[in-house]
């Protein structure tokens, strides 16, 4: 099967069922999640523990694909170059605009707002541990992108970063920076907005994982290496911070 071919007649379709598909699905799984927020601690530790695990192996096998030859890098060119190819302008400068919402920049002053209004609530143990996931999260996306060294792709239609590709720093980011407001927000608001919540935080991170392959600044790995170690990252500090929370009420705010 040709696979570019495919990615190129349908990049509408493709990116429509992971911009609306997904986020529906996880919304769902919200909705019956919520219907118990008592789990117990070893639950949690279990699930947090598993999709973590799968993030980290997903990041290491295609780090390894990148790391032991060129085949890999080739496929991720041509995959890339069907899906700009096969996205109409009119997307393309909306994704151009659109992916400006994981810019370093904006996603810090987003978690320095998020801070700010955990402060004035008096939930001071939250807004610090905000505030350590993802300034760590920011470190850790800057280690794995030197360890790697990965070039940027061809033909993009945006001046290209200085900054390594793999894995995606606006992926990264973003999966880490709005999942943990999604994280504060189910924690704090009613019930019957979970999967509003899980739905819109789902939306805007791919919206933005996809926005870096349509403009051609990250290869489809780049971005799936992104999701997948922010993912880990997002998964296991949201674990401890459930385990301890369920340990000592003191933490419950």
């Amino acid at each position: 099967m040709d696979y570019t071919a495919l990615a190129q007649r349908h990049a509408v379709a493709i990116i429509a069922i992971v911009l609306f598909v997904v986020p529906s699905i996880a919304a769902c799984a919200s909705a019956y999640a919520a219907r118990d927020r008592r789990a117990s601690g070893t639950t949690v530790a279990v699930a947090a523990s598993v999709t973590a695990a799968l993030g980290a192996a997903v990041f290491v096998a295609i780090a390894m694909r990148i790391a032991h030859g060129t085949a890999f890098s080739s496929a991720d060119q041509r995959v890339l170059d069907a899906v700009r190819d096969g996205t109409p302008a009119l997307a393309a400068r909306w994704f151009a605009s659109l992916t400006h919402l994981g810019d370093p920049w904006f996603l810090t002053l987003l978690c320095a707002l998020m801070c700010v209004a955990l402060i004035f609530t008096r939930r001071f143990g939250l807004a610090v541990y905000f505030a350590a996931v993802t300034s760590a999260g920011g470190l850790l996306n800057h280690a794995l992108k030197a360890m790697m060294r990965r070039g940027r792709p061809t033909g993009s239609t945006v001046p290209l970063p200085e900054s390594f590709a793999f894995p995606s720093g606006h992926t990264f980011g973003s999966i880490v920076c709005y999942g943990m407001c999604a994280y504060v927000l189910l924690r704090l608001a009613p019930t019957r907005r979970d999967p509003l919540i899980v739905a819109l935080a789902c939306f805007i991170v791919l919206a933005i994982g996809t926005s870096r392959v349509v403009i051609g600044v990250h290869f489809p790995g780049d971005v799936i290496g992104g999701f997948a170690s922010g993912g880990a990252w997002l998964a296991a500090c949201i674990g401890v911070a459930e385990l301890a929370r369920r340990r000592s009420p003191a933490l419950s705010d």
